[in-house]
């Protein structure tokens, strides 16, 4: 069978505005400056039109550095750490940083704990970034920091049990991640944050809170902040690495691995994740490639118009490339606000196996040109460029990740699309979230 990419054109349509922003972020910023300094890497963009700066402080304190009797645990003590009385006034660090123009938050993945802190850039390094390092040399774990650490965790958790994304995304983790607890649930359950003590926090603190393979990726307005600043921030971890907890999962198997549950939430949601190419592997441009099409199919096949300026949660279909992820993965969602989601996630994936099992005819180009305008779009504000630089050295791959990941799709070839279809979007596992009935929760 001969397949035309004119049968499939309709979601291959692009302007030259939706490939804009690519050619706008390399003129931004300029391209990434990495040093490594005592085990860690810290990275850094200047931007001199800015006047914020942005920093992330990617820590190997994340999922897979817990037991699932622990869960939650990382998140507590990153909850903890911004409660912690800092500064003349010893406000909490959370307060401290806001009254010099500043905000901190936090976000726990599989691998890592990230800290991202922004603030005016003539504060940033004399006056922002030593509340932080005072907070992380003595962080507060006491009774009283820990009881208001598990109210905001329990209250994050609740918010997470009415959005369908997440809780698709967190089924799907829990069979997709096998050898390290890298898919518990982020903020853990209201059950195993109730069991942490004091002892807990401040030892997961002083065992993972460790110099060796943390990042530090700075960018914005930084010609009022040195160098020297960032390595003190990083002379508050103690020496030393430190390494996943192992365990083994066993594999969903056969043709229809699919997970249920069911919340309180208006519509069905259908989640899929499948395998995918890591950063560093050859076929990752063909991979970014292959997730801007697979989600501009299901949405046009779902009846509605591509739009990412909106909230995942609120959009028809949508699909992710979490290539920061160890194994990577990809994942499509639907909402079933839109229709039948299945029906929009059927013909997805026969569209992707039209490219993993026909010969193809056409010109490829269109469908680079969207992929690397989605890839740099997705890039855009502070807190996601430095995001972006911090994974890929994270990686050992150069920060410059535009540079990267443009080169990455422009030297895609049709032949590639179809071995990376073939090898990764065949079977996924799949997560369907249905509106709650008479039937106990899944």
């Amino acid at each position: 069978m001969r397949a035309s990419f004119a049968a499939i054109a309709f979601v291959a349509a692009i302007t030259p505005a939706m490939y804009a922003p690519a050619q706008a972020a390399q003129s931004r910023d300029a391209s990434p400056a990495q040093t490594n300094y005592e085990g860690a890497r810290i990275v850094q963009q200047a931007d001199p039109q800015s006047s914020l700066v942005g920093m992330q402080l990617f820590v190997r304190a994340g999922l897979d550095r817990q037991t699932p009797a622990q869960s939650g645990l990382s998140a507590l003590v990153a909850e903890d750490i911004l409660n912690t009385p800092v500064g003349r006034e010893q406000l909490p660090l959370r307060e401290a940083l806001q009254a010099q123009g500043g905000a901190i938050s936090y976000s726990v993945d599989g691998h890592w704990i990230r800290y991202y802190l922004e603030g005016i850039k003539a504060n940033f390094g004399p006056q922002l970034l030593p509340l932080f390092e005072a907070a992380l040399s003595h962080p507060n774990f006491n009774d009283t920091a820990l009881l208001r650490a598990r109210e905001e965790l329990d209250r994050r958790i609740a918010e997470n049990e009415a959005i369908p994304l997440t809780v698709g995304l967190e089924m799907l983790n829990a069979a997709f991640f096998t050898e390290s607890d890298a898919g518990l649930p982020p903020y853990g359950l209201p059950a195993t944050l109730e069991s942490q003590t004091p002892a807990d926090a401040q030892r997961f603190f002083a065992t993972y809170y460790r110099r060796t393979g943390a990042v530090l990726s700075a960018g914005g307005g930084l010609d009022a902040t040195r160098t020297d600043d960032f390595t003190k921030l990083i002379d508050t971890l103690p020496a030393g690495a430190t390494t996943p907890i192992p365990i083994k999962v066993a594999k969903l198997r056969g043709t229809q691995r699919r997970l249920v549950a069911r919340r309180d939430v208006a519509v069905p949601w259908l989640v899929a994740q499948f395998p995918a190419p890591s950063l560093r592997s050859r076929d990752f441009g063909a991979m970014l490639v292959l997730t801007s099409f697979l989600e501009r199919t299901a949405t046009d096949v779902a009846g509605n118009p591509s739009v990412t300026t909106v909230p995942f949660s609120d959009r028809p279909a949508g699909a992710m490339y979490n290539f920061d992820e160890q194994p990577a993965n990809v994942v499509l969602f639907i909402n079933g606000g839109f229709g039948d989601p299945s029906r929009p996630f059927s013909t997805a994936l026969s569209v992707i196996q039209i490219f993993a099992r026909s010969k193809l005819s056409g010109d490829i180009t269109t469908m680079k040109q969207i992929a690397a305008g989605t890839y740099v779009d997705a890039a855009s504000s502070l807190e996601d460029r430095t995001w972006f630089a911090g994974v890929f050295a994270a990686e050992g791959v150069s920060a410059d990740f535009v540079a990267h990941g443009l080169k990455a799709i422009g030297t895609v070839r049709a032949a590639d699309l179809q071995r990376v279809a073939r090898i990764y979007l065949s079977n996924p596992n799949v997560a369907i979230v249905l509106p709650r009935d008479n039937q106990s929760s899944t």
